[in-house]
């Protein structure tokens, strides 16, 4: 796992709150499959044994289901406590 875009992407979800895989992985210039390897990393799936930062969660469209991605309770927490760390 890429430190950089694993912060980097902690970062656009505590700014935009939720976004889809294809715009995270366009915002940080990643391939699919590098995006994936990196959600499977900060995900909260119990079975890859994540560090539960980031959730996938499927929201209905008119098309049919749509991914998007945000942070965990945890990964907010982390968030925030980075965020005031900086401020001080």
């Amino acid at each position: 796992m890429n430190d950089a875009h694993a912060l980097a992407l902690l970062r656009l979800l505590a700014e935009d709150g939720e976004v889809s895989p294809a715009r995270a992985a366009k915002r940080l210039d990643l391939s699919a499959s590098e995006l994936n390897r990196l959600l499977v990393a900060l995900g909260d799936n119990p079975r890859f044994d994540g560090l539960d930062l980031v959730e996938r969660i499927a929201m209905p469209h008119r098309d049919g289901t749509r991914e998007r991605l945000r942070l965990t309770a945890r990964g907010r927490a982390l968030c925030a406590d980075a965020s005031q760390g900086r401020d001080a």
